[in-house]
C-alpha cells in the first residue's frame, strides 16, 4: 500500500492518461479539445482525474500548474502531480492550514506515542 493511500489520499491508482481516446480529466474539466502534446494527459484520466483536476485547479489555477510540470523533468512529474493533488484535496477539507493541518496532528500523535 502506498503511504498516500494510508494518508486518506486513495486515488485508486487511476493517476494516468485516458485510454478512450477521449479527452483527458483537464481538458474535460476546462471543456477544451485535448491536444496531443497535452501537458495534463498522462496524469489526469477522464474518470477520477476530473475530480483531482478541479480541485488542483480551485487552489493552484490551471495555468500555474501547467507551468509548474512544464518546469519539472518528465521523470518527476507523476510525483509533482500527486503532490499537486493531496494539497488540493487537503486544501479543501481544511481551508485554513491545508496539509500542514494533517503534518501537525502526525506530529501530535508521535509526541503523544512517545510520552
Amino acid at each position: 500500500m502506498r503511504e498516500r493511500e494510508k494518508e486518506g489520499m486513495d486515488y485508486g491508482g487511476k493517476i494516468g492518461g485516458s485510454e478512450r481516446g477521449g479527452p483527458c480529466g483537464a481538458c474535460k474539466f476546462l471543456r477544451r479539445k485535448c491536444v496531443k502534446g497535452c501537458i495534463f494527459a498522462p496524469y489526469f484520466d477522464s474518470d477520477q482525474g476530473t475530480a483531482h483536476f478541479a480541485a488542483v485547479h480551485k487552489v493552484f489555477g490551471a495555468s500555474n500548474a501547467s507551468k509548474l510540470l512544464m518546469r519539472i523533468p518528465a521523470h518527476k512529474r507523476l510525483d509533482a502531480v500527486v503532490t499537486l493533488c493531496y494539497e488540493a484535496l487537503a486544501r479543501a477539507r481544511d481551508p485554513v492550514y491545508g496539509c500542514v493541518g494533517h503534518l501537525f496532528a502526525l506530529q501530535q500523535q508521535v509526541h503523544l506515542s512517545i510520552n
